[in-house]
């Protein structure tokens, strides 16, 4: 666990080092990283997708690793991760009613209808925050997305999300301060994004509490 927490921490010197030890195993490190952070969503507070991606994009500033290679590489990856999760959602979801029955399956169906109406919207607003962007693809598999509405809406979000954030990373990269300082700026980006999440969760239990009041 410490050692989680000092790669996290200096992300920044950890990926340079291993970009310039073992470039091309780098690809591979990080092409896992991000699958496994999009595919399952129990692990996916150890993994820290979004500030990675930023610290990606400096790096790729520094000329230490392609910005299309990366692009494409880790965008498949998170499109394959969304995918294992739904594929996983889908095949297990009816054994959670079977095996659970004191899961009301009321809350299924409200899900199923949720992702035939939202679905598109879930999956992009998803991919910025933190285990949602793993546990929305679950979700979508346990109520039975339509899979090609899935996979259409997967790839296009996928793509956003590391070429935004690689994009952002390549040309802040370039500023001196941003440069000496990615590690910090990673752990900032996810206290917004986690933020974000937290006071979306807080408002819908307010707004919960108040129409049950």
């Amino acid at each position: 666990m410490g050692e989680l927490a000092d790669f996290f921490f200096h992300i920044d010197d950890s990926l340079r080092q291993a970009t310039l030890l073992y470039p091309v195993a780098t690809y591979g490190l990080l092409f896992a990283v991000i699958y496994t952070e999009t595919a399952f969503f129990p692990l996916a507070p150890f993994f820290p997708g979004d500030g990675l991606l930023f610290a990606v994009g400096v790096l790729c500033a520094g000329a230490l690793l392609n910005p299309f290679v990366i692009c494409l590489l880790l965008s498949i990856a998170a499109a394959l991760g969304a995918w294992t999760g739904y594929r996983l959602g889908h095949t297990i979801g009816p054994r959670l009613f079977e095996r659970f029955t004191w899961i009301d399956r009321k809350h299924y169906f409200r899900a199923h209808a949720f992702y035939r109406k939202f679905g598109a919207t879930a999956l992009f607003t998803s991919r910025f925050l933190p285990i949602v962007k793993a546990l929305v693809p679950f979700i979508a598999g346990v109520a039975h997305m339509e899979p090609a509405r899935f996979v259409r809406y997967n790839i296009l979000s996928a793509l956003l999300w590391v070429i935004s954030l690689v994009t952002l990373g390549y040309f802040l990269g370039n500023i001196p301060f941003i440069r000496d300082h990615t590690s910090w700026l990673v752990i900032g980006l996810a206290a917004i994004f986690v933020t974000g999440l937290l006071i979306t969760t807080v408002v819908k239990l307010v707004r919960g509490a108040g129409v049950k009041g």
